[in-house]
């Protein structure tokens, strides 16, 4: 039996092999996509997918039909790196802000083309040696919902901040796997 399983389980996925790249649209320097990897980026989750169902009542009977496809929002947990010129936090506050200005009310102006969604940000999962990349999620339109508070604890002196930031997103496209069954 351990043999069998041996024999057919070719060594699995690690949940810690895994890159994350996109830009924040802030129209200034700031790219993320050179640096906001997995030495930033502490864990994350996959998002969710979706499909409601449609039912109808015929002849006394429940019929179910897809309908249309639900995407749940994505968490990620950001070490707090302050040390050099792409402060995460920062660029991810400026990012929301100009969603929505709290000052003056204003969000980016579309009339000169600016939008506040994030094009093509994607999570790579890696395969157990880091080297190849085995599904991509890149995820369509993101914007940051919510950018989740900074614990500042003076009981945790040898702690590494980090801070959770939850993104929406349009829809998500999956790379590698089979298009058709």
């Amino acid at each position: 039996m351990i043999n069998e399983f041996k024999t057919n389980f070719l060594g699995g996925t690690r949940s810690n092999r895994f890159e994350i790249f996109g830009r924040i649209p802030s129209g200034e320097q700031g790219s993320v996509g050179g640096n906001f990897t997995k030495f930033h980026v502490r864990s994350t989750i996959i998002p969710q997918m979706s499909t409601k169902t449609l039912s109808y009542d015929y002849f006394g009977r429940k019929y179910h039909y897809p309908g249309e496809r639900d995407y749940g929002s994505w968490a990620f947990t950001v070490l707090d790196d302050t040390g050099n010129a792409n402060n995460l936090w920062q660029m991810f506050q400026r990012w929301h802000n100009n969603i929505n200005n709290h000052e003056t009310n204003v969000s980016y102006n579309l009339a000169t083309g600016n939008s506040y969604k994030a094009e093509n940000w994607e999570i790579r999962h890696l395969d157990i040696n880091g080297d190849s990349v085995l599904k991509t999620f890149m995820l369509q339109g993101c914007w940051p919902a919510a950018i989740q508070q900074v614990s500042l604890n003076m009981m945790q002196p040898n702690t590494l901040n980090s801070f959770n930031v939850i993104i929406v997103y349009d829809y998500v496209d999956v790379k590698g796997v089979t298009e058709r069954l």
